[in-house]
């Protein structure tokens, strides 16, 4: 049973040091991300205001070209800002993995967008810096590898909904400006930027989507026509694929993925070890022979 016990606290340490190679790697990963992100969706608003639009763009004046591109570019700011913050939100997923512990559903209703008329559910705020998953895992190291794997699926899924509301915030201050015609609702601009891959039609530029959509014919008759829409979709993969500083930390991350799958086959190995030597032991205590 000893045996057991120091061989489940080495794995723990060793899921503890994945945690800080994680945290590592990601915080280099999401660094560059930022900016890449911030570049890349600069890049898509040039190619939508110069060749999806022109005509849109030529009708605005100096000063509303101006002002158009300010907008981007804090956008872009904000966004090379944000993606790291993701880091430090550890106290969302923690929220998840512990016993009664509700006080997390106040700390998400403190943020407030920082981008004026920003969708409801935008990322941009300033998070708070919450203990590391490395220390949370040292602190309560039980079921440290359901935490990890939590944390993980928690930053992801933070990476790809950043994505998706900085397209939706571009699309919108496109909207705006009048670049994307005012026909199209708000509404269908928020679906453009969250739908799946499969369901649209992929432009020739990256990040930028085309989508064929029902507007009613102007005029006397009432007749409704297919109106094409050009949009902003940004998409991980593309933006990874453009950029080559992040291919290094995104393999790492694999890497790391498949490490920790290793971990945690070796550490429910030993846990049913532990419950069988344990089970064996109480067999043994409570059995007498008559």
């Amino acid at each position: 049973m000893n045996r057991i016990d120091q061989e489940l606290a080495a794995l723990e340490e060793a899921i503890t040091h994945l945690a800080k190679e994680f945290q590592t790697t990601y915080s280099n990963y999401l660094t560059f991300l930022g900016q890449c992100v911030g570049q890349q969706l600069i890049m898509a608003a040039y190619r939508i205001c110069t060749q999806g639009y022109p005509e849109s763009f030529l009708n605005l004046s100096v000063n509303s070209r101006q002002q158009l591109q300010q907008s981007l570019r804090k956008l872009a700011q904000e966004t090379q800002q944000q993606l790291p913050s993701l880091l430090e939100q550890w106290q969302e997923s923690r929220s998840a993995t512990t016993d009664g512990s509700d006080h997390d559903s106040d700390h998400d209703s403190d943020h407030d967008s920082e981008i004026p008329s920003s969708t409801e559910d935008s990322p941009f705020f300033n998070a708070p810096t919450e203990p590391s998953p490395a220390a949370e895992l040292t602190s309560n190291p039980r079921n440290s590898i359901e935490k990890l794997e939590e944390w993980l699926k928690h930053l992801e899924s933070g990476i790809t909904k950043t994505i998706q509301d900085v397209s939706v915030e571009t699309n919108r201050i496109l909207h705006k400006s009048s670049i994307i015609p005012d026909k199209f609702p708000q509404e269908i601009l928020e679906a453009a930027a969250k739908v799946e891959a499969s369901a649209i039609e992929t432009a020739e530029s990256p990040n930028i989507i085309k989508i064929m959509m029902e507007t009613k014919g102007d005029g006397e008759t009432d007749e409704s026509r297919l109106t094409r829409i050009i949009a902003i979709k940004l998409r991980l993969s593309e933006i990874e694929f453009a950029d080559p500083n992040l291919t290094p930390g995104r393999k790492k991350i694999r890497d790391l993925l498949a490490k920790m799958s290793q971990l945690k086959r070796e550490y429910y190995k030993k846990q049913r070890q532990k419950a069988v030597a344990q089970a064996e032991a109480a067999w043994r205590a409570s059995w007498f022979d008559d």
